[in-house]
């Protein structure tokens, strides 16, 4: 099997894996110490790699800028997704971050210009943020915490999506371990600062909180970060789309097993909602095509 094919599954089963193990890793523990410990972890992973390997990072003005932006990138991001991993199930993480390719569009048109106002997008993106609409109008009814966390971990898909639509534009010729490496530079003295403002505590985590902050050091912070960057450079864009697709079903099922998580049926069929039309967005001109509707 080809090298980009064991990379794809990597990424799927990293990102299926990734929401509960958050969840997780908050037990016991605060969020903030959580994601700085992990991210901390990752920086020393990606050094030690890259010393065995004998490799230097790039330094140059454009490497420099991508390092920056995806640092601050993965900083807000993932700050706002652990707070929202406090409050919310591990599969609506998912469910919600399966939205990143239809707003990535809307900024791929913003920033870079490019096409996106065909009919089947549209009405992916219509259908994506109904969806979305649904699982927000019952957690509004349902509790003000889950709509907070619903609301952080929206805004981390919105970021995540402008950062990646961002790093595309910079265009830095560099590699995915140094993209990595040069990220968590950037991030990992923000979080340790977020930490320490927040109080500083070195709390009495749980086996199960420790090896789940191990966990997504190693295969969340630089396996997963390295294969997504090694994915959008070398796979086809349709199966760099088929990601998001199949995540939150994981995610949702892995929940549901190991976490005692429930759905409401408003709150599936805002999900039916959402991966249809993430599902339309990235294939409906295919169908049309092939069917010649």
């Amino acid at each position: 099997m080809k090298l980009v094919y064991w990379v794809f599954l990597s990424v799927v089963a990293i990102w299926s894996t990734t929401p509960l193990a958050i969840q997780w890793s908050t037990l016991g523990s605060s969020f903030s110490f959580s994601v700085a410990s992990r991210m901390f972890i990752g920086l020393m992973l990606c050094i030690l790699i890259l010393l065995f390997k004998q490799q230097k990072l790039s330094r140059h003005k454009q490497a420099l800028t991508n390092y920056l932006y995806a640092g601050v990138g993965i900083y807000i991001t993932m700050s706002l997704v652990y707070y929202s991993a406090l409050s919310i199930p591990s599969g609506l993480i998912s469910v919600v971050f399966g939205l990143t390719p239809i707003i990535t569009g809307v900024f791929t048109l913003i920033l870079l210009k490019e096409e996106f106002f065909s009919l089947s997008k549209m009405t992916g993106l219509l259908l994506g943020l109904s969806g979305l609409f649904m699982i927000f109008n019952h957690s509004f009814v349902f509790a003000e915490t889950l709509l907070t966390g619903l609301a952080s971990v929206t805004l981390a898909m919105i970021f995540q999506a402008f950062i990646s639509v961002k790093l595309k534009k910079i265009n830095a010729h560099v590699s995915a371990l140094e993209t990595t490496t040069g990220a968590l530079i950037v991030s990992v003295p923000l979080f340790i600062i977020s930490w320490l403002i927040l109080g500083g505590e070195i709390p009495n985590t749980s086996l199960k909180a420790a090896l789940s902050i191990g966990y997504l050091a190693f295969f969340g912070s630089v396996i997963g970060f390295m294969s997504y960057y090694y994915l959008i450079k070398h796979a086809n864009v349709r199966v760099v789309g088929i990601v998001p697709l199949i995540t939150p079903i994981f995610a949702l099922l892995l929940g549901s097993a190991f976490n005692n998580e429930q759905l409401t049926s408003s709150q599936i069929g805002g999900i039916s909602l959402v991966l249809l039309g993430l599902s339309l967005y990235e294939y409906g001109e295919k169908i049309l095509k092939k069917y010649r509707l």
